[in-house]
Order: structure tokens, then sequence, then C-alpha cells
């Protein structure tokens, strides 16, 4: 009998268990089992989180935080997501001048550069306070979100510049979470930011008392701005790439008011430096645009930058004339920056200019160890999200396509095996794991289960802020078809995605729709708290109703006969009690099954 065996069998029987739903089903079957399942603190829920999702910090809500992950990957295998415009009220707090005069007429709309964080400040799973914040056109949007016993929402609208062009629009930012090193106090929120012309500045905003005060400046030295990175590990390095392809570095805990940067990157002869990604504190990517070096990784230390690993397009998994043309890298993704790997910022993703998405390994002497690719799109990469240790995510530059891979889906190489013990000294070069040593391979193919990817194509709200005057050049607000340029989710185990389109953010939430509808409904409305609204007449709790969405399974990589087959989502309310998940082929009830196949006819008379 399962309930006789001691303790420590059964504990680690239900460590190998595969939803947090069995574990709850283990502990309903007798009360000794009951007892071992909820001893020491859901012990047990605890360890089926640290087996079952290794890569993602928690806090220690055990079981709540297996309930939450286990959804959102289910979630994932259904497809299930819930996508909606991010809409400001007019109510927003206004902090700063809003009375500004425009000097130019734009005939395009702004880039969003997001950011979002996370974190939990109660008792509960629940209890947890969210910051999301983006740069549109030339003000700051940030909402604050607490959800729990004590749900509210604020918005904030920041501008101190009272005449304006598109030199002074927002073009990156990023959230310092609050209790960070710079203040204790989590009544007000740190940021940096910059503008096109080369403003970089630490700014402090107060919510509550609608004023803001300027910590920091870091020194651009009249240079215009493309875009600035933060390092996300503890010893935070900010990186700021310019228009002319110089990269300047900067440390961020320091108290100057003034901040020079400790050391540059220059571009040498032909290279343009189109691309640069901080994988790390002491570590940096830098898509060239030379065929030799196409992707030069450098360390990155107080006394300068000195090159670690170049990779040119001649030795990927490609017909290099496909890219001697342009040899440009769109975005580039940091894998294991975590605190669970034992070297942090070496194993990346990048997206090239032949439509291919590679996985590198800093750790192998391979020069990539994975691809994937979506041959039904042909559009760019212009951004790449990591999602979890399961799937990550990238948006197109064009047709508003949004692509899911799975990490998973590969025989021969797992990134997580492949990981250097913490323990073992991270000069280490090459994988310790046994596994990922004997099968590690260069264009390692995923498995023949099909990724899937949509469109986020439905007519977005008018833009915010309104333009004074509107810009010259007029569009009727028709399904939106531009591209996907950032992404940001507010922790590792958010079910939730921000993406940046043109004038505006899409949020999508992963979360299957009998889990919202089902009978434990009450736990996600309580604990996810994604104020959706799942039937008629019900307003949304947080800001603007779901869209259908729209998209389509992608064949193999190598499949030239099958044709992608575009499906869409219906709205909650249009779903009746007899809707379920396609529990045959795995699809959340929100998608129309697809018609049968039948014998071909003319249908021309």
């Amino acid at each position: 009998m399962l309930s006789e065996l001691p303790s420590e069998i059964i504990y680690q029987i239900a460590t190998h268990l595969p939803t947090a739903n069995a574990l709850a089903h283990l502990s309903q079957t007798c009360h000794r089992l009951h007892d071992i399942v909820t001893a020491e603190n859901s012990r047990i829920f605890r360890a089926f989180v640290r087996s079952r999702f290794p890569s993602i910090e928690t806090p220690p809500f055990w079981k709540d935080a297996a309930q939450a992950l286990t959804s959102r990957s289910r979630a994932l295998d259904r497809k299930a997501i819930i996508g909606r415009f991010v809409v400001p009220p007019e109510t927003a707090t206004k902090i700063g001048s809003h009375e500004v005069i425009r000097q130019d007429n734009p005939t395009l709309g702004y880039r969003p550069a997001i950011d979002s964080y996370e974190i939990w400040n109660g008792q509960r799973w629940a209890d947890r306070k969210e910051v999301l914040a983006w740069g549109a056109a030339n003000q700051l949007v940030m909402r604050i979100k607490q959800t729990g016993a004590h749900s509210q929402e604020d918005w904030l609208v920041f501008n101190d510049l009272d005449h304006i062009s598109s030199y002074d629009d927002i073009c990156s930012l990023h959230l310092l979470s609050s209790g960070n090193q710079y203040s204790n106090d989590t009544s007000v929120e740190h940021l940096i930011f910059g503008r096109v012309r080369g403003d970089i500045a630490h700014l402090i905003i107060s919510p509550n008392e609608a004023t803001f005060e300027y910590k920091q400046k870091f020194i651009a030295h009249g240079l215009k701005l493309d875009k600035t990175d933060l390092s996300s590990d503890t010893d935070s390095t900010l990186a700021a790439h310019f228009e002319n392809g110089s990269i300047a570095f900067y440390h961020t805990e320091t108290d100057r008011e003034e901040i020079e940067p400790f050391t540059w990157l220059i571009p040498e002869g032909s290279s343009r430096n189109n691309y640069s990604k901080l994988l790390s504190s002491s570590l940096v990517a830098v898509g060239t645009g030379n065929v030799e070096n196409s992707l030069s990784i450098s360390k990155i230390t107080p006394n300068g930058v000195s090159a670690y690993r170049q990779i040119g397009i001649g030795s990927l998994d490609t017909d290099s004339s496909s890219l001697k043309s342009k040899v440009n890298i769109g975005a580039i993704e940091p894998l294991n920056k975590h605190n669970f790997a034992g070297s942090p910022g070496e194993v990346f993703l990048t997206a090239w200019d032949d439509h291919t998405i590679r996985l590198h390994d800093l750790r192998s002497p391979s020069p990539s160890e994975v691809s994937y690719k979506d041959a039904t799109d042909l559009n760019p990469i212009y951004s790449l999200h990591a999602f979890g240790h399961e799937r990550f995510l990238a948006g197109a530059g064009g047709e508003a396509v949004v692509k899911i891979f799975d990490l998973r889906m590969c025989n021969t190489y797992s990134y997580l095996d492949a990981q250097v013990p913490a323990s073992q000294s991270q000069s280490t070069q090459t994988p310790t794991n046994t596994k990922a040593n004997t099968n590690l391979r260069t264009n390692a193919k995923p498995r023949s289960k099909k990724g899937f990817s949509i469109f986020l194509s439905y007519p977005p709200p008018p833009p915010f802020p309104q333009q004074t005057p509107p810009p010259a050049r007029t569009r009727r607000r028709g399904p939106y078809r531009g591209p996907i340029y950032t992404m940001s989710s507010p922790s590792p185990s958010s079910p939730t995605v921000y993406t940046g389109i043109v004038d505006g953010v899409v949020q999508l939430d992963f979360a299957s729709t009998d889990d919202l509808t089902g009978p434990q409904k009450e736990w996600y409305e309580y604990n996810l708290d994604l104020g959706v609204n799942t039937g008629a007449g019900v307003l949304p709790r947080w800001n603007a109703e779901a869209f259908n969405l729209a998209g389509y399974e992608r064949p193999d990589e190598d499949d030239f006969a099958t044709t992608s087959k575009l499906r869409n989502q219906r709205a909650f309310a249009d779903l009746g009690p007899g809707d379920v998940a396609e529990t045959h082929t795995g699809w959340d009830c929100r998608w129309e099954s697809l018609e049968e196949p039948g014998a071909w006819r003319r249908m021309d008379g």
C-alpha cells in the first residue's frame, strides 16, 4: 500500500508527479498522506517547484507557486492566450510639465520601450505589487497595481519637457524594483531612462506625492542614443549603445550625481555594431555587421573590453550566401541569467538575417547548438523574450506576429542539462553534464511537435499620448500589421508578457479558459487576479476587454507539403456550458475547431 511506505519514499515519488493537482489529490487519499504532503510548510511542494521549474525563483508560498507555474505551463501547451490592450485612463495622475509645444510633425508612431517587475509584499501568493512602465513618445507612462487583500490600481504620466520633438522620445527604460540597493522606500519608484537626443538619467518618482527628482545623470558626450541595457545580476552594469555604433559602459552602484563611462567599445574598421546586448555584468554580445566576426562576445573589466569569442556566418548551419549581403542580428536574449546558473550569460539566443534564431553556448566549441525557424513567416525578428525555462517568444518585424518556440523540443541538447554546477569554477568552458557532453551537436533540430505563432492584428485603440498637433499623415485605424518591438514580463513566474507595438502596448496572459471558468476559478481569480471578463455583462477589473486572437500551427521546417491553417479565437461570452478544451488535440476551448478536410472540388459553377 502506498500509504504504508516510509515518508521519504513518498516524498521522492511526489516530486516526480506531473502537476500540482496530482500532489493535491495525493494528499486527499488518506490522513497520513495528507500529513506527509503538508508537513514542514509543504516541503513536497517546495521540492516539486525546484525539480520541475529549476530556473524559476519564487517566494516561499510553495503550494500556490506549484499551482501557478503548472497552470502557466499547461496554458502554453494548450495555446491558451488572452490578448488585451493596455490603455491609460484619462484620470491618470500627471507629474511634471504637460503643456508642451511640439517642434516637429512626426508621420510615424512611437516605439514603446517597456519594462515591468513584480514583488510579493504580503503573506500570500496573491499579495503582489506589479509595476509596468513604458515610453510613450516623450512621456513616461506607469501603472502600479496591487493585488490580493488590498487590490488597487494607480496610473501616472511623467513629462518634464516644454518643447518636444522626436529627439525627445524615450528609447530605453529600466525599472529598479522597490527595495533595491538605491532605497528601501517602497513608496517611490526608481528607474533609468534615456531619450534619443542622448540624455540618460536615474529618476525617482513619488506616485503618492506626484513629484519627481533626478538622482543621477549618465554622461553621453553629445552622442545620440539608440538603446540602453541593464544587466540583471547583482553587480549591475549599464550599457549605452549610441547611433554611431559605439557602446559606453557605466557603473550604477555609485553615489556620484554625474557618472562617466568606465570603459568603451568602439567599432573597428567597417564594423557597424548594429545591435548589442549585455549577457551579464561582465559579458556583452555585439552584432558587428561583418562576415568574419558577425557575432562578437567580449569580456567587460574595469580596465577595458577584451575579445572573448567570435562567431562568423561561415561557421553557422546555413548557406552563407544568404547572409553575405547584410549580416545583421536583430535581437539577443540571455537564457541562464538566473541565480541557479553557474556561469550566467554564457547561454543565449540570437536572431539572424536568414530568419533563424540560434541558441549559443559559450562553453561548447560549436558555434551554435540549436536552431529555430518559422518558415511560414519570413519577417525579421525584432525582439526575443525567454519565458520561464520552457519557451521563448519572438516578435516579428511585420504582420504583428509573435512566435512561440519550445526550448524543450530538442532531442540532443538542453541548456539546463548543460549548466555548470554552482560549486564549480566559473572559468570552466565546457559543460560537465555527461548527457550534455555526449549529446551536444550543431544545428540540433526540434522534435516534430509543432510550434505556434499568433497575430496581434486587432484594431488598436487611439495612440497615447494624443499628438498635438496630430500627425500630418493620418490613417484609418484598421487591424494592426506592424512590428513587435519589445517584450517584458514582470517576473520569471508571471503568466503575463507585455509587448510593444507602434503607439501602444498589448498584454498577453497565458491562462487556460477551463482554469479561469472551472471548479477552481476562485483560486485563479484571487491568486492570479488577471481581471479578465470571462462572461457577459461584467466589466474587466484591470483595464481593457480581451480581444480575439488569430494564429497558426507552424509545420516542421523540412515539411514543404503541409499548409498552415489559420485558427481564430472566440470571445469568452460566446462559450457555452459544453465548450471544453479539445482533449484529443490539447487546444484551449476559445480556439475555434478546424473543419474536417474534405474532397477537393471546383466551386466556380
